[in-house]
Parts: C-alpha cells; sequence; structure tokens
C-alpha cells in the first residue's frame, strides 16, 4: 500500500497474504455462498423430515438423536445463509476489500483448512 505524505510517496507493506476485492465481485461472492447455504438447509429440512415421517428415534448406541442433528445442521446453515445475504447488502459497491484466508473461506472461495495447521 502506498500513501502520499507531503510531496513523497510512502509505502507500508501489507500484513500476511491478502487480496484486494472490488464491492460488486464480493457480492457476488457473498450471494452466491447464501445461495448454497440456503439449498443446504432445505436439504437437511428434507431428511429431517424424512425421519419424522419414518418416526426414527434416538437411539442409545448412536451417539444422540438423528433428527436433532438434523435439524441443528439446517439452523446453522440458515444462519449462515441469512448473514451473508446481510453482508452482501450492505457492501459498498464503490469500494475495494481487503480480504484474507479466514474471508476467503467464509464467502466460500476457498475451503476451510480446520485441521490442517
Amino acid at each position: 500500500m502506498t500513501e502520499v505524505v507531503g510531496i513523497q510517496a510512502v509505502s507500508f507493506p501489507i500484513e500476511g497474504l491478502k487480496v484486494t476485492v472490488a464491492g460488486p465481485e464480493l457480492c457476488d461472492l457473498c450471494n452466491k455462498q447464501a445461495a448454497f447455504h440456503h439449498e443446504r438447509a432445505g436439504a437437511y429440512a428434507k431428511q429431517h423430515s424424512s425421519l419424522q415421517d419414518a418416526q426414527i428415534e434416538a437411539m442409545q448406541y448412536s451417539n444422540g438423536d438423528p433428527k436433532k442433528a438434523l435439524a441443528d445442521k439446517q439452523a446453522e446453515h440458515e444462519n449462515k445463509s441469512r448473514e451473508l445475504t446481510f453482508i452482501a447488502e450492505h457492501i459498498k459497491r464503490d469500494a475495494e476489500y481487503l480480504l484474507d484466508r479466514s474471508a476467503l473461506a467464509e464467502i466460500g472461495v476457498i475451503r476451510s483448512s480446520r485441521g490442517f495447521f
């Protein structure tokens, strides 16, 4: 990054690996990832409904309630979809955003690296 101070330009290093993304592209990426999470929430809702229709009950040996697990995953994806939709609606279209690895994973550009480090 370069900043003009008086007559002389001064460069400042960017800490870490970061990517500059224009507002409209970031908005599109957020909306795309929100749609993905909305779709996943629907898939979990369908699976949950199937278990309800089949009257599947929790079993002690299965380490929990499969209906609750599916409902929890559905809620998780619904929440992520709402969050990303909100972010997309509030992005300044004329701005550029400096994104790190965490932000890129959040918007679906890369997979989360959980377990690699």
